[in-house]
C-alpha cells in the first residue's frame, strides 16, 4: 500500500488535557437522550415489541422469527436481538426495557465511532483520530437514530468495522480478514441480506482496485468465512422453523424487490444533504482536490475504501428499499473517514462559515429552546406561550429544575469550548459538534417531557384499558404493527387482526381511524365504549366498539394470540 501521507495538524502530540475534553465531549453527546421517554412511533416501538416477545416467556412464541404481540414480522431479522438480549436482560432490573434496548444502540455507535477513529488513526499515520469521532457526533441525523432501539445502528457499526478492516490490510492481514468477517455476520444480523450487500459489494469491488488487489486473498477469506456463518444460521433457521424461513424468503429475504413508493436515489441524495451535514460537503471537496493530484492523487486506500463503501451503499439503498431516512446511517462511515482527511484542506473561508453557523444558528435555536420551556411550564413569554399550548393541550408538568441546573452547566463548558481560540479546520468541526450537542442537552434537558407528553401512547392506552372488557376477545381492524406493539408493551393487551369489521367474530373490536378511515360501524350493530387519541392528534383515534347482538356461539379467542392483560 502507498506511504501514508502526513497531515498538519497532527494529533500526535494533542495535550493530555484536550483529549479528555474531546472524549469527554463524546461521553456527553452518548450519554444523553436515553432515559425519560417512552418508545415512539413508527419504528422503535416495532423493535421494542420483538425484543419484549424474545425476552418474556409468557409472550415467547417462536426463537427464529421476530414477533409483535403475536403476529410475525417476516422483512425484519431477529439476529441482532440475540446479541441485543443479553445486555437487556442484565439491566432488566435497572431500567425499563425500552432505555435498556437503547443503551444497546448507543453500544453499537460507541464501537462504530471507536472502529472509525481507528481507522483514520492507522491511514494517516496517528496524524488523525479524534477528528473522525468528532466529525461523527457532528452529523445532524445520527443523533436521533443513535439513541433509539433499531437494528440500523448495529449496520452503522458494521460498516465502521469494515472500513476499520480495510485500514488493517497492509500491517495485520489476519486481523482484518477477522474483522471483516465480523463485520459482514453483523450487517447481515441486523438487516439479513441487505445489510450482508452493504458489506460484501465493496469488498468485491475492493478485490479489482490496485490499491486492494494485494489484498484480495485477505478479502476473499473474509467474504468465504462470513458466508459460511450465514449459511448456517440460514440452513437452522430453516431445520428449525420452515415455515418462517419460507415467509421471510416470500418477504424478500431483507430486501424490497418490487413495488417500490419512491425513487431512491433523489430520496437518498436529497436525505444526505442533512443527514450528514457537515460531513458530505468536506468529503466532496476532498475528492475534488485528490482527483487533481493533491496528496499524490486519490488512489491511495483512506480514499478508495471509503468511496467504495460509500457507492455501493448508495446503489444498494435505492435499488432494495423503499426509501427511508433511517437507512441513511450506513453512507455516513464512509463520509466520515472521507471528511476527516479533507478537514485539513479547507479554505479558511470554508471551515469559518462552519464554524460561526454552528456558533450563531445553533446557539439561537437553543436560545429558542429555552423561550418554548419558558413558555410550557412559565407562561412567558405570553406570545409564544398562546401559540405553544395548542401544540402540547393538556401538560401539567412541574418545571424541570434539575434540567435547568444541567443547562446552566453545559452553557458554562459551551462557552469555554468555543471562546477565541487559534482558528482552524479542525477547531471550526469540534466548535461544530459542541454546538449540536449543547441543542441536544438542551432540548432533552426542557423539552422531554413535553414531547414525551404528545408522542407516547401511554396517556390513551392505559384510558383504553380502563374500558377493556374483563373478558372475552377482542379483534382490531387497520391496529398498525408499531400501535399493536405499543399496546402490549405499555397495558398488556393483544388483539387479534381483522381486515373489516364484518369479519368480526368476537363481542368487542378496536378499530384504528386516521382521518375517519376506516368508517364507523352502524351504530344499530354495535355501541361506541371508548375513543381516544394522543394529546394534539385528532386525526388519529382508538375506537372500542361492542356489538350490540350476540356474536356467533363458537366465537372464540385465537389461543395464538391471547388477551394478556
Amino acid at each position: 500500500m502507498p506511504p501514508r501521507i502526513a497531515h498538519q495538524p497532527t494529533d500526535r502530540d494533542k495535550a493530555r488535557w484536550k483529549s479528555w475534553a474531546l472524549l469527554a465531549l463524546l461521553g456527553f453527546w452518548l450519554a444523553s437522550g436515553i432515559v425519560g421517554r417512552d418508545p415512539w412511533k413508527p419504528d422503535e416501538p416495532v423493535f421494542i415489541g420483538i425484543l419484549q416477545s424474545l425476552l418474556d416467556p409468557a409472550l415467547r412464541q417462536s426463537v427464529w422469527q421476530p414477533m409483535v404481540a403475536g403476529v410475525a414480522v417476516d422483512h425484519e431479522s431477529i439476529l441482532i436481538h440475540w446479541l441485543n438480549a443479553p445486555l437487556v436482560w442484565a439491566l432488566r432490573d435497572a431500567l425499563p426495557l425500552h432505555e435498556a434496548a437503547r443503551l444497546t444502540s448507543v453500544l453499537w455507535t460507541a464501537l462504530g465511532i471507536g472502529s472509525l477513529f481507528v481507522a483514520t488513526r492507522r491511514w494517516s499515520g496517528e496524524h488523525i483520530s479524534y477528528l473522525a469521532a468528532i466529525i461523527a457526533i457532528g452529523c445532524v441525523g445520527l443523533y436521533d437514530r443513535a439513541h433509539t432501539y433499531g437494528p440500523d445502528i448495529a449496520v452503522f457499526a458494521a460498516v465502521a468495522f469494515a472500513l476499520y478492516g480495510c485500514s488493517s490490510l497492509a500491517d495485520a492481514p489476519r486481523r482484518a480478514t477477522l474483522v471483516l468477517a465480523v463485520a459482514l455476520v453483523l450487517a447481515f444480523a441486523a438487516r439479513s441480506m441487505l445489510g450482508f450487500m452493504l458489506i460484501a459489494l465493496p469488498l468485491l469491488l475492493l478485490c479489482f482496485v490496485p490499491v486492494y488487489s494485494m489484498h484480495r486473498i485477505a478479502l476473499v477469506r473474509a467474504l468465504f468465512f462470513a458466508s459460511v456463518v450465514t449459511a448456517l444460521w440460514l440452513a437452522t433457521f430453516w431445520l428449525r422453523d420452515g415455515d418462517g424461513f419460507d415467509a421471510w424468503l416470500r418477504a424478500g429475504a431483507g430486501l424490497r424487490l418490487f413495488d417500490h413508493d419512491r425513487f431512491g436515489p433523489s430520496f437518498y441524495a436529497g436525505t444526505l444533504l442533512w443527514f450528514a451535514w457537515p460531513a458530505w460537503p468536506v468529503a466532496i471537496w476532498l475528492l475534488v482536490l485528490r482527483m487533481r493530484g493533491f496528496a499524490g492523487g486519490w488512489q491511495h486506500g483512506e480514499v478508495i475504501a471509503p468511496l467504495a463503501f460509500l457507492l455501493c451503499a448508495f446503489a444498494t439503498l435505492s435499488t432494495f428499499t423503499d426509501p427511508r431516512a433511517v437507512y441513511t446511517v450506513a453512507m455516513l462511515p464512509p463520509l466520515v473517514v472521507l471528511a476527516a482527511f479533507g478537514v485539513d484542506t479547507l479554505r479558511r473561508t470554508w471551515y469559518a462559515l462552519i464554524d460561526w453557523f454552528g456558533i450563531l444558528v445553533l446557539g439561537l435555536t437553543a436560545i429558542a429552546v429555552v423561550l418554548v420551556a419558558s413558555a410550557i411550564y412559565f407562561g412567558w413569554p405570553p406570545m409564544i406561550a398562546e401559540r405553544i399550548t395548542a401544540y402540547v393541550p393538556g401538560f401539567t408538568g412541574r418545571p424541570p429544575w434539575l434540567g435547568y441546573g444541567v443547562v446552566l452547566l453545559a452553557f458554562i463548558i459551551w462557552l469555554a469550548l468555543i471562546q477565541p481560540a487559534h482558528q482552524h479546520a479542525r477547531r471550526a468541526m469540534i466548535n461544530w459538534a459542541g454546538c449540536v450537542t449543547f441543542l441536544w442537552v438542551v432540548a432533552q434537558a426542557l423539552l422531554l417531557a413535553p414531547a414525551n407528553h404528545i408522542m407516547s401512547y401511554r396517556g390513551v392506552f392505559d384510558a383504553l384499558d380502563a374500558h377493556w372488557p374483563a373478558s372475552g376477545c377482542v379483534e382490531s381492524v387497520d391496529l398498525s404493527t408499531s400501535q399493536a406493539a405499543m399496546l402490549q408493551y405499555l397495558v398488556g393487551r393483544r388483539t387479534a387482526a381483522i381486515d373489516d369489521i364484518g369479519d368480526a367474530r368476537c363481542r368487542y373490536v378496536l378499530l384504528q381511524r386516521y382521518r375517519d378511515d376506516p368508517p364507523a360501524p352502524d351504530a344499530a350493530q354495535y355501541a361506541l365504549r371508548f375513543r381516544g387519541n394522543r394529546p394534539g392528534d385528532n386525526a388519529e383515534a382508538f375506537e372500542l366498539y361492542e356489538q350490540l347482538s350476540s356474536p356467533p356461539a363458537d366465537a372464540q379467542p385465537d389461543p395464538a394470540k391471547p388477551d394478556t392483560p
